[in-house]
């Protein structure tokens, strides 16, 4: 926990702050514009929206984390008894470390082949370019009012730039003054490096897909709209409301996803513990997202292009299905609303034991699977189709295993286990 002391805990709001703000701002964007198109100069508005939302987010957990710690008795801070020219040196040192990280992930976003053959990751070079700037701007402030305000040794022990310079150093020791200096062997190492891969990662798929949800969604917008749309038949009025709502679903998923991973902080108390260390946790993880889910993955279990046909074909019957599946992802980004700052794979930022995480421990990865089912009942005519969903739900189950596995070495999540039996399905499973 963020404070040793602390009598008892609190329920974390900050994700539906988040997601009210996305929602907001997704239909005052599609509203703005005069068509279903996202252009590449809507990008600075649409990451503006995410500053936007995690700001608001910010000022509220900061005033609830406020009130709770007074009322505990505990200080949420007190100023440090150094010097401000030493503090101000030793920002300036956790700066200097920190954007040499931030500085590799731009260049490779900016010049690997792999974010410029093509235009899919032209949004995430434009938030990338955002993520520089601001760090730049607000890197010495924010490093230094921390240090000054939040500088209890308990802090330090996590310190991403403690961890960098410790980093730092071995590298220069071993490349520069050929010393024989085993980086890896270093548990702290070991934790920033994988920290950095698992963020960059992630956020240049997350900066990607936030903007093709907010397509999605614009274009349900207008069709909605648009003078056509009460010449629809009330099937594809229906199905055109479902779209709409379900981009929204995934406006919320993905932007909620992309501050937990821009973002760790003392002062959010969603700083990064401990990074899976096995290779069946991150290959598990990795094989559900690009590259690999497209190069690899989809390619042996692909369910998609074989031969098969609808088993339900009635409009109101697939009016009901569509309704079962935007409920089941209601549940699936309930689940990262839930998590707010401390969204992440592959990692341990803090046990959250409220919103669907008070009934079962991966409610996110049972609404998905069952909503995949729900979904693609056309699978169920094809031996090879349906093998190759289930392949899909195994890869699920492993990743809830492996997280498991990951996170069992903390005291908290066994706590959590005690007190939340069941992984997927309450009273089941």
């Amino acid at each position: 926990m963020l404070y040793m002391n602390r009598k008892s805990s609190y329920i974390s709001y900050a994700g539906y702050i988040g997601a009210f703000f996305l929602s907001i701002g997704a239909f005052w964007f599609a509203s703005y514009h005069s068509s279903g198109q996202v252009r590449s100069t809507d990008y600075p508005m649409l990451y503006a929206l995410v500053g936007f939302a995690f700001m608001m987010m910010t000022v509220w957990e900061l005033i609830l984390r406020y009130r709770f710690l007074t009322k505990e008795g505990i200080a949420f801070f007190s100023p440090a008894s150094d010097s401000n020219i030493k503090i101000l040196k030793s920002t300036l040192y956790r700066f200097s470390v920190l954007f040499i990280p931030f500085l590799i992930a731009w260049l490779l976003v900016q010049n690997h082949y792999y974010f410029t053959q093509s235009n899919f990751f032209k949004p995430t070079r434009v938030f990338f370019d955002y993520l520089l700037y601001i760090f730049l701007l607000a890197g010495i402030p924010y490093i230094f009012i921390t240090r000054k305000y939040l500088h209890h040794t308990r802090f330090e022990f996590n310190d991403y730039g403690i961890l960098s310079m410790i980093a730092v150093r071995a590298l220069f020791r071993k490349f520069i003054k050929k010393h024989d200096t085993k980086l890896y062997q270093n548990r702290r190492i070991k934790k920033i490096l994988r920290l950095y891969l698992v963020n960059f990662f992630f956020l240049t798929l997350m900066a990607r897909f936030f903007v093709s949800e907010f397509q999605g969604f614009s274009q349900a917008y207008h069709t909605i709209w648009g003078n056509s749309f009460g010449t629809l038949s009330w099937y594809l009025q229906y199905k055109t409301f479902f779209l709409l709502f379900f981009h929204l679903l995934f406006i919320i998923d993905v932007g909620i996803a992309t501050i937990g991973y821009s973002f760790a902080s003392r002062w959010l108390d969603n700083r990064t513990r401990s990074v899976d260390w096995t290779w069946s946790g991150w290959i598990v993880a990795l094989l559900c997202y690009p590259p690999l889910n497209t190069a690899f993955t989809s390619q042996f279990i692909s369910y998609q292009g074989l031969p098969t046909h609808q088993l339900i074909t009635n409009e109101y019957a697939l009016a009901v299905v569509l309704a079962i599946v935007l409920s089941l992802y209601v549940l699936y980004v309930w689940a990262t609303i839930a998590l707010g700052f401390k969204f992440s794979n592959l990692t341990h930022r803090g046990i959250v034991s409220s919103g669907p995480y008070r009934f079962v421990r991966h409610p996110a990865y049972a609404a998905k699977n069952m909503a995949w089912w729900v979904d693609n009942t056309f699978v169920l005519t094809n031996i090879w189709a349906t093998v190759g969903m289930i392949l899909w739900n195994v890869i699920y189950i492993l990743r809830a295993l492996t997280e498991e596995r990951h996170l069992s070495h903390f005291g908290d999540y066994q706590h959590y286990i005690e007190k939340v039996k069941y992984k997927f399905v309450p009273k089941i499973i």
